[in-house]
């Protein structure tokens, strides 16, 4: 490859309209201090994303862009590697076909990895595109579990256990292995469940329950060491208690988030696992379609009034929040946070957290706020009625507040916030638009296949004229439940004059349903039709998610 030809990595991004001129500028004057390379750091300072960083060099170099995280590398061809080589070249062999071998890299115009990888193992490489963070944490997860097979370890730890009657021996070891376990199968909780005769773990895998294995009842202990490690007192056992403490992965670092509750038969244990390293998406990556992107993005580029994100505990509200933030010109505005915890580090926002021992709530947050020269104010949620004025005033007095809300549906949000006491008209004055969005499980593109639609499923799409759908069948990739990932669904609607008058006049909502549909309404139903149609998700999985009657 003629290395002369290729352009600079700011030059691309800009050509493809994801950054501008002073955002290289920005990048070259904090590159002089911290000599890093201008894409990582375009990327750390919340310009760009990873993946719009490798689909840009995909687009350069002619290769081909995988997302890593839906491939399993085979063993054998895992064991012709160490993990340093893989590691100091930043590549991962995946698998063999004929001749060839599979191998995911991020520096692909390197001629020495084509070199090396034909020396080792005698094929040619085919090698495909992916981003940086993705294979470095691809190689410490899949050389980890080479070396160290999970399931057995945890079979034999447990079994040890069982027979240490005089319990000499401690539950640290079995807590890291269950911990390494969950996040090898990408869980975001882990549930111990004490019942009669046994000890039951659970994983919320793509945001559905999962029996993994079931304990002895004598291992109850395990309750205990957890406790211990989230500072819990281990003595009361009456009451519900919260904790949490900090790990470290597979050389990533974890917030583990405790909560327990008294049953009849012992403390249940909830823990969240969340990474302290989030790495943010932009706005393509989260599921929406080209049209309606364009309509969220209008939103968000809106001068003032107030956004609302609405939909149930971890449907990805934040998420779609700091994608629509990333979207903004972060150097000609001053973003202002307040939120519970900070979830996403981006630099150029400047991000607080409440402390409400402190008095640091989020109504008195946007309340300073208001004197330090704000653009754009961000507010983790709006829960109660200060919150609710004290964020509605500042969005009439021109700046663009951004928040959250829980409600089922995104015309919910007009009566929740009279309900918080905000008047008719400060409501109709202010919102300029909602999503309301839901997170659906993905189809796993590694055991896709069509199938011919029932009756039920055509009724439920009210098309009877469609031929094929698709499901997966399961598979290694996806522990066999077919599906793999999850996406967004989402119901969008946006505020205009007419719309703000009905709001104003304490309109019923059917009224304003009437309406919306005329001025870009999109359903939630209608997303979901055709994330369905394009062989995205399935109707079980829209069932699951928003019921069996089509609204």
């Amino acid at each position: 490859m003629d290395n002369s030809k290729q352009k600079p990595i700011g030059l691309l991004l800009k050509e493809k309209g994801l950054i501008t001129e002073n955002h290289i500028q920005y990048a070259l004057q904090e590159q002089k201090i911290t000599k890093e390379k201008l894409g990582e750091l375009l990327e750390r300072l919340g310009f760009v994303t990873d993946h719009d960083v490798v689909n840009t060099l995909a687009d350069q170099y002619k290769v081909e862009y995988r997302n890593l995280e839906e491939l399993i590398p085979d063993e054998k061809i895992l064991k012709l590697f160490n993990k340093n080589i893989c590691l100091k070249n930043l590549f991962l062999p995946i698998s063999k076909e004929e001749n060839h071998i599979l191998v995911a890299a991020y520096n692909v115009k390197d001629p020495r990895l084509g070199q090396l990888i034909s020396r080792q193992t005698g094929l040619v490489p085919k090698i495909f595109i992916a981003e940086q963070k993705k294979i470095i944490n691809a190689i410490n997860k899949f050389f980890y579990f080479l070396e160290n097979p999970i399931d057995k370890l945890i079979e034999t730890e447990v079994r040890i256990l069982a027979q240490d009657v005089e319990m000499a021996r401690g539950m640290d070891n079995l807590i890291k292995l269950l911990f390494h376990l969950a996040v090898k199968m990408r869980a975001t909780d882990i549930h111990i469940r004490p019942m009669k005769k046994a000890i039951n773990i659970a994983f919320r895998i793509d945001g559905v329950m999962n029996s993994i294995m079931a304990m002895p009842p004598n291992l109850n202990r395990l309750t205990a060491g957890i406790k211990m490690r989230a500072k819990m007192d281990i003595a009361e056992q009456r009451l519900p208690q919260d904790g949490r403490f900090s790990a470290t992965i597979l050389n990533n670092r974890y917030d583990f988030r405790i909560s327990t509750v008294v049953t009849p038969q012992g403390e249940n244990i909830v823990i969240r696992i969340l990474p302290l390293e989030n790495v943010g998406v932009g706005m393509q990556q989260l599921g929406f379609y080209k049209d309606h992107l364009q309509l969220v993005s209008n939103m968000f580029n809106e001068p003032f009034g107030i956004i609302l994100l609405t939909g149930p505990t971890g449907s990805g509200k934040s998420t779609t929040l700091y994608a629509g933030i990333r979207n903004l010109n972060l150097l000609e505005k001053n973003v202002l946070t307040v939120e519970e915890p900070i979830e996403y580090e981006i630099p150029l926002l400047r991000q607080t957290q409440v402390n409400e021992k402190a008095g640091y709530t989020f109504a008195n947050a946007i309340r300073y706020f208001l004197r330090h020269d704000p653009d754009v104010i961000l507010v983790g949620e709006i829960r109660d009625s200060e919150t609710a004025a004290t964020a509605v005033t500042a969005s009439t007095t021109g700046h663009l507040v951004l928040s959250t809300l829980h409600t089922n549906s995104a015309l919910g949000s007009i009566p929740r916030l009279r309900d918080l006491g905000v008047r008719p008209y400060l409501i109709a004055d202010s919102l300029v638009g909602v999503v309301s969005q839901r997170l659906v499980r993905k189809i796993c593109n590694s055991c896709k296949a069509g199938y011919q639609p029932s009756e039920k499923e055509k009724a439920y799409l009210d098309d009877y004229a469609i031929d094929t759908l698709y499901k997966g069948t399961g598979c290694e990739v996806c522990s066999g439940s077919g599906y793999f990932g999850r996406t967004l669904v989402y119901e969008i609607f946006t505020v205009n004059q007419e719309i703000s008058r009905l709001i104003e006049h304490e309109a019923e909502l059917s009224q304003i349903m009437d309406k919306v549909w005329n001025y870009g309404y999109v359903s939630i139903f209608d997303v979901m039709t055709a994330k369905i149609k394009d062989g995205i998700t399935t109707v079980e999985e829209s069932v699951r998610i928003l019921g069996n009657i089509r609204q």
